[in-house]
């Protein structure tokens, strides 16, 4: 039987089981797993595909369906999530990556792809080669505790030698310095106002008042009424911060790192979403950053690709860093989005994958 791509049944729980353990034997990646269940339940809109050949699994990949406000008319899009293929361990299959593409394009035209992890990567090197338009979401940082950063950020701690330098600057109390040497001193920000901050509990109608008034503003921006940020960010979870402020609002999180990747053991906050007039940036990201500061962390990160939230950070003490989460839009969606510049996008890890890095 050749190979088809299915609406993902529960009695291929099984197979997709075998699927992942093939891909971490062959050397995978141990967070390329596709989901042992045909309901994850991660955020609204899922829908869940698999490459079946015969009762065999050999990839599959996530479609989230979504509404885009362009121009403040609705538009429908998807987004094309966690595309795993057996060709990364077996050559046989290389193409299915390309044929799972064009499936889900069949699906829904108007389809984009977010985060992936930098331009060297797989998918978006095909994405590119399909004609997709591209481009980086700016990833944002401050250093709020110099010395815990010093200790732990791995992009830094490159060599035995790098590192030890690094130790002494965060021993000697000398983290400062050692940021101005490294280039990532943060500039101090212009004093602003204070701004009242209102933690709230939900995103209860007054979410909808907001989104209403401001679709006309952006370029293109996801649906954010309440009952999809309540969808996207659970009352019932208690890593969500909601804040109000300044005719707007922003979901922060504050999370206590374990050995990651990039953080170490640092407590990072991040501006995961956020939304109010674009004049009123800055007094949303101060507000959230205080807050943030408050609480403890030890630096704050923000991926944002429209030009007045990266303003904003900015203006408020964060620099750049280098970005690896990459916004892709097909053709179709790219079309639709009509002539605006990517810079009038609101785009954030709201939009992608959330926060389940961070």
């Amino acid at each position: 039987m050749p190979l088809q791509i299915l609406p993902y049944a529960p009695e291929a729980v099984p197979a997709v089981r075998e699927f992942n353990q093939r891909l971490l034997a062959g050397g995978a990646a141990g967070d390329q797993r596709f989901p042992e269940t045909p309901d994850p339940g991660w955020m609204p809109g899922m829908e869940l595909f698999l490459a079946l050949e015969e009762s065999r699994v050999r990839g599959g990949y996530i479609l989230r369906r979504q509404v885009f406000s362009v121009d403040a008319t609705a538009v429908p899009a998807a987004h094309y999530r966690l595309p795993l293929s057996e060709g990364v361990v077996n050559r046989a299959y290389a193409m299915l990556g390309l044929r799972m593409v064009r499936d889900a394009l069949s699906r829904e035209p108007r389809l984009y792809a977010l985060g992936m992890g930098g331009w060297d990567k797989p998918l978006p090197q095909m994405l590119k080669r399909l004609g997709f338009a591209m481009c980086a979401v700016p990833f944002h940082f401050k250093v709020v505790h110099p010395a815990r950063f010093l200790r732990n950020i791995r992009a830094l701690r490159t060599s035995p030698l790098r590192s030890a330098a690094l130790d002494a600057a965060a021993f000697t109390g000398a983290g400062w310095l050692g940021m101005k040497a490294l280039g990532l001193a943060t500039p101090s920000a212009r004093r602003l106002p204070p701004v009242p901050v209102d933690l709230a509990p939900a995103f209860a109608p007054w979410a909808d008042e907001v989104w209403d008034r401001l679709r006309p503003a952006y370029a293109l921006l996801a649906q954010r009424d309440a009952a999809t940020l309540d969808q996207l960010y659970p009352p019932s979870d208690p890593r969500f911060l909601r804040v109000r402020a300044a005719g707007g609002w922003a979901v922060l999180l504050d999370t206590q790192m374990r050995n990651h990747k990039q953080f170490g053991d640092m407590r990072v906050g991040a501006i995961v979403d956020c939304l109010a007039p674009t004049e009123s940036a800055v007094s949303v990201v101060r507000a959230a950053a205080s807050l943030l500061e408050q609480r403890g962390v030890d630096m704050i990160v923000s991926n944002q690709l429209h030009s007045a939230w990266s303003r904003a950070l900015l203006e408020c003490g964060f620099r750049h860093g280098p970005s690896n989460y990459l916004l892709a839009l097909s053709p179709a969606f790219a079309q639709a989005a009509g002539g605006a510049s990517r810079h009038q996008f609101h785009i954030n890890r709201g939009d992608g994958d959330g926060p389940i890095h961070l």
